[in-house]
């Protein structure tokens, strides 16, 4: 076990001990050096970690949800937005039948991160690795559900995407969204390790806010269909006091990302002080409902 997965252990042994209000708070402080105030939240660090403790709404637990999500989209009248599916929902490895799934296709877990597997050629996957990988995701809940415990509530579920080409270069537009109002837009480039950011207003403005290793310091075009992706934004964020809508634009077409309510575990490490408590001012919360 490396020091990652030992890591999240003791999380999920220390947050039925002390609880995840004090956990999320030690998480915060140890891993991204930011301390959280729960009790009068200020900052949008403060209150995206305060609504994910103490508000818990199911619309959100089914908009986290990878495939319950898409009804949701489809019932904004966004259907062309999604995806396609490419094989049937799965929740056990027995029915998942490699055989009739294309040459090129993206395997996810339904139920949390960092739970995706990318397929380029059929002919090279370790059919029976990636079985046991998905068996692997099936059998666990999200490793960080105890201080993002909407997490827990997801069915755990496999589901297969249509590849989208040049995966490794596209672009996330993940536009932060205050009330049901769009109100900036974080650029994403690259994957994992080599993650850059970049955050823009949304009239394509750069914005001095990031920080730390990831902080990218290119210019990125406006995308062709910025208009559409705010406008998309607003009606996907209609029904949450906050939310980051994740879209791609590949090729004058617009995709459905995901949703997300407590990016980067509610912390936003990747964003500076005087941002997070510039943005706090745009999320009102009423703490003692």
């Amino acid at each position: 076990m490396n020091a990652k997965s030992l890591y999240r252990k003791f999380l999920n042994i220390s947050s039925k001990i002390f609880g995840p209000a004090l956990i999320k708070k030690f998480d915060a402080r140890f891993r991204f050096h930011r301390i959280i105030n729960l009790k009068e939240p200020v900052t949008l660090s403060d209150k995206l970690c305060w609504l994910e403790l103490y508000r818990e709404n199911p619309v959100k637990i089914e908009c986290s949800d990878k495939y319950a999500v898409r009804d949701y989209v489809k019932g904004k009248g966004l259907e062309e937005i999604l995806v396609p599916l490419c094989a049937p929902v799965c929740t056990k490895v027995e029915d998942i039948d490699f055989d009739k799934l294309p040459n090129q296709f993206a395997m996810k877990a339904a139920h949390g991160c960092e739970m995706n597997l990318i397929c380029d050629d059929k002919s090279k996957l370790d059919i029976e690795e990636t079985k046991k990988t998905a068996k692997k995701w099936l059998k666990k809940d999200y490793e960080r559900a105890c201080i993002e415990p909407h997490y827990k509530k997801i069915p755990h579920r496999i589901i297969f995407e249509k590849y989208l080409q040049d995966a490794d270069k596209i672009i996330d537009y993940k536009i932060h969204c205050f009330h049901g109002q769009p109100n900036f837009v974080l650029v994403c480039v690259g994957r994992a390790e080599k993650l850059k950011l970049q955050l823009y207003t949304l009239d394509w403005q750069r914005i001095n806010g990031t920080i730390g290793k990831k902080k990218c310091d290119d210019d990125f075009e406006k995308p062709r269909d910025l208009d559409r992706m705010l406008e998309i934004s607003k009606i996907l964020s209609a029904d949450f006091d906050f939310v980051r809508v994740d879209l791609y634009d590949i090729n004058g077409k617009v995709y459905f990302g995901e949703l997300t309510f407590s990016p980067a575990s509610g912390v936003l490490p990747n964003f500076s002080e005087e941002f997070v408590r510039e943005k706090g001012k745009l999320l009102n919360i009423q703490t003692d409902a």
